[in-house]
């Protein structure tokens, strides 16, 4: 059951190959009068890194009172699945509790795989692609945790699949 009290997100939809849309919603802190243009700004630089990892074709982006139909048009390389996605587990940067969301139509030419680690990726450091780290970046200054709106650290990143 969902908290009392105001919730704040913001989310992108990506179309895959067939024509699907796969979606990831993130918490966001509330928006003010004084924090509107550094949202937008974060926000815009969250939509472009997420593009930047995934073959999808973004369908459509939104924040709290406003969901906005980007494109209805498929994505051209037929690889875009929403079905294979970059599973993100994060954590809240105060309490530990972790939180995971999923990016529909990942870009699987951006993984670079842990050594030994099965389907996990590298997403920091050495090793690491740099749409996947500025992706983390972007992701870590935009984000919140759902309970608490606290700030949030990617703890992990996985590939997932129908058949992985």
């Amino acid at each position: 059951m969902p908290p009392i009290g105001s919730q704040h997100v913001a989310g992108l939809g990506y179309r895959d190959a067939t024509g699907e849309v796969g979606s990831v919603e993130i918490q966001i802190g509330a928006i003010t009068a004084v924090s509107i243009a550094g949202f937008l700004t974060q926000f815009g630089d969250f939509q472009t890194k997420t593009d930047a990892i995934l073959l999808g074709t973004r369908a459509r982006q939104y924040w709290t009172g406003d969901r906005t139909v980007v494109s209805n048009a498929k994505p051209t390389d037929p690889a875009a699945q929403r079905e294979a996605k970059l599973e993100v587990d994060y954590m809240d940067s105060v309490t530990e509790e972790i939180w995971t969301i999923t990016l529909p139509t990942i870009d699987f030419s951006k993984l670079n795989f842990v050594p030994n680690g099965g389907d996990a990726v590298i997403f920091s450091g050495a090793g690491a692609n740099a749409d996947i780290a500025a992706w983390v970046a972007s992701f870590e200054a935009l984000a919140k945790a759902p309970r608490t709106g606290n700030a949030v650290t990617v703890v992990g990143m996985r590939f997932v699949g129908v058949n992985s």
